[in-house]
């Protein structure tokens, strides 16, 4: 018989961390076991995730070993640092020319930048890469930094992380439909004057009273709760239900949704 051959001895703790990462999808605890297979891979201290959506940056989420992040709070809409955007579509417009994530790891000692500086000597920053790629129509990108405590990335640690790449951006492309948009879609039913908000604000071009009838099937109320709730007969609503359908070229409440979920 043959001998068997010697696994690697990273191998399996490498399996048992991916599996922790993908087994925490779509709860809380996402995060955590991230930050713990990126610490356990390359020595990584803090973690964020960004998205680009629309040509619009997110903030999405991260964490830090001692509990504080330099990044953890997300910038306001209207004063997202031009530093960071323009390092983001940096990464983006790098990520174009290829089918797979890629790595990129900046030389922060050589960037001119007194903000950053800052920033650095603050949270005590060594050193950074960004593991960035495509889903979809979204772009993710994971920005990795270590503390001075722990050094710059080795050689085979930055291996290790590029190995990884395609994993880590796959994970937080799902976590964010399971977790981060779940939540904000939630949000968004939570009311018929929130729903009835959304569609003013739409181009769908509807009547008041179309208008008013869709938020209420949305809510997911019925032709009789909607007929009573609005003062109108059930063949009242049952016709500005199918104009609406009509107007919007609907097969009906399930497309409906659907389409309300692409305004979100």
């Amino acid at each position: 018989m043959e001998e068997a051959v010697a696994i690697l001895d990273d191998a399996p703790s490498k399996a048992d961390a991916i599996a922790a990462v993908v087994n925490a999808l779509g709860t809380d605890e996402f995060e955590g076991e991230t930050l713990r297979m990126l610490h356990d891979l390359s020595g990584v201290d803090h973690f964020s995730i960004y998205r680009v959506r629309g040509g619009e940056p997110r903030f999405l989420g991260g964490a830090s070993i001692s509990g504080q992040h330099a990044l953890k709070a997300p910038p306001a809409k209207n004063d997202w640092p031009a530093r960071s955007y323009a390092e983001l579509k940096c990464a983006q417009k790098a990520t174009e020319e290829s089918m797979h994530a890629i790595l990129m790891h900046d030389e922060l000692k050589q960037m001119e930048d007194p903000a950053l500086d800052r920033a650095l000597e603050h949270y005590k920053i060594a050193d950074r890469v960004v593991v960035c790629g495509k889903k979809a129509e979204d772009f993710y990108a994971i920005a990795a930094l270590r503390s001075n405590a722990t050094g710059e990335f080795a050689g085979t640690q930055l291996k290790s992380l590029a190995r990884t790449a395609d994993v880590l951006i796959a994970v937080c492309a799902k976590h964010a439909a399971m977790h981060w948009d779940k939540d904000k879609a939630a949000a968004q039913f939570g009311s018929i004057e929130k729903i009835e908000k959304n569609l003013r604000e739409s181009d769908w071009g509807l009547s008041e009273r179309e208008l008013q009838v869709s938020a209420r099937i949305l809510f997911g109320i019925t032709a009789y709760g909607i007929a009573l709730d609005l003062g109108l007969g059930e063949e009242t609503v049952a016709t500005y239900r199918k104009r609406l359908y009509a107007r919007l070229r609907l097969g009906g409440r399930h497309e409906l949704l659907q389409r309300y979920l692409k305004l979100l």
